[in-house]
Order: structure tokens, then C-alpha cells, then sequence
């Protein structure tokens, strides 16, 4: 991350670490830095997820914020729609 004196903002509750890796990976290819935080605990993998549906967070600098969530929001709603001719 770029800024050390700029907070680190979560823009979305990932259900899965390939979710989580995927958003990252896309909003870094959209030119948005972006970590990730695990909830998981070592070893209690089933316990921890029965417990709490959310896997982690994505993390990127509140100065991108915005464009993060609009990335994230598009993204996730062409994955929604069919395609033509489905």
C-alpha cells in the first residue's frame, strides 16, 4: 500500500478466500491496491466458518474507497447477468 498515514477501509465481506482473491486480483488489474484480512482460525477452518459466514475482508486505502466499491458492485453484477444467446 502506497500511503502509510492513509487508513486502510474495508469495501467488501468476502464469503470465501476465492472470493476474497478474486476481488483483490481485479481491483489491482483496475489499478486499485487492495490486501486482504482473514477471520479464519488456524485449524478450527470448520468451526470458525459454521460460526461466521464471513471469510475475511478486503481491505484498499479509504482514498479509494469509492472507486473500489463501484469496481466491486459492477463486477459483481455482470457476474449476475446471463450472457446473450444463454
Amino acid at each position: 500500500m502506497s500511503n502509510d498515514n492513509e487508513d486502510l477501509v474495508v469495501v467488501l465481506e468476502a464469503t470465501s478466500e476465492m472470493e476474497a482473491l478474486s476481488i483483490q486480483s481485479f481491483l489491482e488489474s483496475s489499478d486499485v491496491e487492495a490486501a486482504l484480512k482473514s477471520r479464519q482460525i488456524p485449524m478450527f477452518n470448520g468451526v470458525a466458518t459454521a460460526l461466521n459466514p464471513v471469510w475475511g475482508y478486503v481491505l484498499v486505502m479509504s482514498s479509494d474507497k469509492e472507486k473500489a466499491e463501484l469496481l466491486i458492485k459492477d463486477y459483481l453484477e455482470s457476474l449476475e447477468k446471463p450472457e446473450k444467446g444463454d
